[in-house]
């Protein structure tokens, strides 16, 4: 960061020397670029566009830092895991799978097997893993490996391969891949029971505790650290949209607001005027250069929206579900499951979103995610998994 301020601020140095005309023409680009983005994002954050000017400031600067990084892959994919915009998280993911890393590859697999891409995402997923494990990356060989004992979709259960995946993740060093396997030859679980051998794979697991979790699909919306900022800026828009409404429901509130509008449409003219009447004295034209980066602005919003044509309202129900009510969670998971005109079907989100609820303690959604792993809709079949949930309901709706 230090090079990037010397490199901004480095020319004003040139003030007081012969090329002191330098500096000035320097610091006037810095005014103007300044305020070319600040119109640009107040602009922008209005209308809702999905690239904003300092979104696109933030890519650049992104991209400076990640050049000079000792491991670029690595730090593409932390930025993606902190990103609490899916469009961010996604562009950075991109750019760490330009490195041809197998990290990159194992994480977009993930986010294809739990639909981070959209439905019918689980072949690519597959072949993600594959890749991955091919080039040494223990968790991509153990995810490949239950896919392959399992079997889903198009593909047949292969468990003889599964196994050799299972060993090769081991090998690497991954625990759970240990562990499943001294209980697969203790309890003949798609091998030959073999006691040496499930005492051989139990002394690996226990040598390599604590075993680390399994990794999370980045584009999941709980998988980014809370931040601060990012939630006083949710409470301050609730409360501010809470305002407005209780505003608007009255009709003094309504009149308030109109003159509150007409007065600074009032005062945008004077300003306008104001630049022009400037602009055209001695100053050189300078306010109207500085006027056009907004006008600009406002005449392409303009025509992308004019373009694009009428736009949806709120969906109130997933803002709810992304908030994380129970409910709402359970409602948008039945939702995905039945599909409809506007919502294709899709049973991978319809699960997602039964286990959000689930795990905040919503009984009909434990009783359909029992449904979805008893079945394999849209997860793996597997009914321990679904024994467990239907416990869990059980025991939820006794207590």
């Amino acid at each position: 960061m230090l090079g990037l301020f010397l490199i901004l601020l480095g020319p004003l140095a040139l003030f007081g020397t012969p090329l002191h005309f330098l500096a000035m023409t320097w610091a006037v680009l810095l005014v103007l670029a300044l305020w070319t983005f600040l119109i640009s994002a107040w602009i922008g954050a209005m209308a809702g566009t999905a690239t904003t000017g300092l979104s696109w400031l933030e890519g650049r600067l992104r991209l400076w830092v990640a050049r000079f990084a000792p491991d670029p892959e690595a730090l593409w994919l932390q930025w993606a895991r902190q990103a609490h915009r899916p469009a961010t998280a996604r562009w950075c993911l991109d750019r760490a799978l330009l490195l041809d890393g197998p990290e990159a590859l194992f994480h977009e697999g993930l986010a294809f097997l739990e639909g981070g891409f959209g439905p019918g995402g689980q072949a690519a997923a597959v072949e993600r893993f594959r890749k991955a494990a091919a080039r040494g990356h223990a968790e991509a060989a153990f995810r490949l490996a239950e896919a392959l004992r399992t079997g889903f979709g198009s593909f047949q259960a292969e468990p003889a391969e599964a196994g050799v995946w299972y060993r090769r993740a081991a090998q690497k060093g991954f625990g759970p891949a240990a562990a499943w396997l001294a209980r697969a030859y203790q309890e003949g679980d798609g091998v030959t029971a073999d006691e040496a051998q499930a005492r051989r794979w139990s002394e690996v697991a226990e040598g390599l505790l604590p075993h680390q979790p399994v990794s999370r699909n980045l584009f999941r919306h709980d998988a980014a650290p809370e931040d601060p900022l990012v939630r006083l800026g949710t409470q301050t828009g609730r409360r501010l949209e809470g305002g407005a409404a209780r505003l608007v429901a009255h009709r003094a509130g309504r009149w308030a607001l109109m003159s509150l509008a007409g007065v600074f449409c009032a005062l945008a003219l004077l300003v306008v005027g104001a630049f022009f009447w400037a602009g055209s004295s001695s100053l050189f034209h300078l306010p109207l250069l500085m006027l056009m980066p907004p006008l600009l602005m406002l005449g392409w919003q303009g025509w992308r929206l004019r373009r694009e044509g009428p736009r949806q309202g709120r969906d109130r129900l997933r803002e709810a579900a992304e908030r994380g009510d129970p409910e709402a969670c359970f409602q948008l998971g039945r939702q995905h499951l039945r599909g409809g005109p506007h919502l294709p079907k899709d049973d991978l989100g319809a699960a997602l979103w039964f286990r959000k609820a689930a795990e905040a303690g919503h009984r009909e959604a434990m009783e359909a995610l029992a449904q979805a792993y008893l079945g394999g809709q849209g997860v793996l079949r597997n009914p321990q998994e679904a024994a467990r949930w239907a416990e869990a309901a059980r025991h939820e709706s006794t207590s």
